[in-house]
């Protein structure tokens, strides 16, 4: 062992653990303290919150402020209306959509969507255009919110004309995370309260599923669990059937009541109605928890944070998120913010390596053994690559590794890399993923890092 200058001491693990050459203990290099900005994962913030017209948390907004530190806010949800885009039959209007992505997407942040056609109270009265109903889709008003028949012909035809013209300007966006399949139920949840409170026929949830998976075929989908939940009068083997159809599609699952009061009082510590749900969701496609509108929690529901955290655990969760205002929620809950932060999603280590001495021209074993200590797997491939960094030399080397296999726990990978056309000498081994030209950041000390790949050791190449 070596003394550092502040009296410290630093263990040398390779030494300890594992005499054998070649052998690399990287767990000195490990930094789980620096909170990553990763994609694909995290905290996202309900920007649009059911429909232009309901501004309560932008009203809040401070225009300057665009939260580049909290952590791990990785999107912005939009949840608008049919009715925000389409006021005239044909004629499409994203100019408020486009002004989002220039101002927020420029500062890094991504997107998700849920197109809503039933709002529930009288503010928002047509949440689908009025004109759909004036061309006969029929309908039922409750309080003066009119709530379309989710399987009207009329209905159907229009809203497919809309999702055509979504899917065309956003499917497989750059900046487009998730489109939730919103448009049917109340605020798009899957449910008919503050209305109907009618689950309509199997064939109608697959025909709004089909919809959105034909018009949205390279972008990531989300099933709210009401569209199955609130299906109590029909026999359960067709919700069974309409779980299994969305997994076929790989459509991933969210619950929009995490602490909700109601769900709080009559269902287990993390407030979930079916936890067992997302079990056979989250090995397909991620998993997204919507927070209840923290103003109004009650501290007796809330509990700091702890039955949100547990739901986050429970569910394998990639994405959270809440209604307010970001700031006064930072302000609040810091500590909880902060440690869901990496845990969300995926969040990867290098544990060891080990890389014998090199032959030029000859297949070489490389193992690595890394960690996911992070809530859930990834969804989205990273290329994997390894660096051979000598003197005026650099070579990559893309491997046969599909992150998108790591659960959280342990990982092992072995793989053969082939040097070719350079010297003998000493190199720097490192490794890195990417997507595209973006590096994922790993659980790693940021001096161990160059252009996106991290330092695992030295080897000797030799002809």
């Amino acid at each position: 062992m070596q003394q550092n200058p502040g009296n410290a001491f630093f263990c040398n693990f390779s030494d300890i653990l594992c005499d054998a050459p070649g052998y690399f203990d990287l767990r000195g290099y490990q930094d789980d303290r620096r909170v990553l900005r990763n994609p694909h994962k995290g905290w996202y913030w309900h920007y649009i919150d059911n429909g232009y017209a309901r501004s309560a948390y932008r009203a809040e907004h401070d225009p300057d402020d665009l939260l580049l530190d909290f952590p791990g806010l990785n999107h912005l949800y939009l949840r608008f209306d049919w009715s925000d885009i389409e006021k005239e039959e044909g004629s499409f209007d994203w100019s408020y959509i486009d002004e989002i992505f220039e101002k927020w997407g420029s500062a890094g942040y991504r997107f998700s969507f849920r197109p809503c056609t039933y709002e529930g109270g009288a503010a928002l009265a047509y949440a689908t255009p009025k004109w759909v109903f004036d061309a006969g889709a029929k309908f039922q008003s409750f309080g003066g919110a009119v709530e379309p028949d989710y399987g009207d012909a009329i209905y159907l035809a229009k809203l497919e004309a809309f999702m055509a013209e979504f899917g065309r300007k956003y499917n497989g966006h750059p900046l487009v995370e998730t489109v939730d399949i919103g448009t049917y139920g109340t605020w798009g949840e899957g449910h008919t309260y503050r209305g109907s409170d009618k689950a309509w026929p199997l064939w109608v949830m697959k025909r709004h599923i089909d919809l959105h998976v034909k018009y949205f075929p390279d972008t990531v989908l989300l099933l709210n669990d009401d569209m199955i939940n609130h299906r109590s009068a029909y026999p359960n083997e067709e919700n069974i059937e309409l779980m299994e159809y969305a997994i076929n599609k790989r459509i991933g699952l969210r619950d929009d009541s995490v602490c909700v009061a109601s769900y709080a009082a009559r269902f287990g510590y993390s407030t979930l109605r079916t936890p067992f749900m997302f079990d056979h969701f989250h090995p397909v496609a991620p998993v997204d928890l919507e927070f209840e509108h923290y103003k109004s929690i009650a501290d007796d529901v809330l509990k700091q944070g702890f039955p949100f955290l547990d739901a986050m655990l429970r569910t394998h969760c990639t994405f959270a998120g809440f209604h307010g205002y970001p700031r006064p929620w930072l302000d609040k809950y810091p500590d909880l913010t902060e440690y869901c932060a990496n845990r969300l999603g995926y969040w990867y280590f290098l544990e060891s390596a080990t890389l014998p001495t090199m032959k030029i021209g000859c297949g070489n074993r490389v193992e690595l053994r890394l960690s996911n200590r992070g809530f859930s797997k990834a969804y989205w491939p990273y290329a994997a690559k390894i660096r051979l960094a000598g003197e005026g030399i650099v070579k990559d080397f893309s491997l046969p590794i599909d992150n998108r296999r790591w659960e959280p726990g342990d990982i092992r990978e072995s793989f053969y890399i082939r040097p070719e056309s350079v010297k003998p000498g000493q190199y720097n081994v490192q490794f890195g993923l990417f997507e595209g030209e973006r590096s994922i950041e790993l659980g790693m000390k940021k001096e161990n890092e160059i252009d996106g790949f991290y330092h695992i050791g030295h080897i000797k190449l030799e002809d």
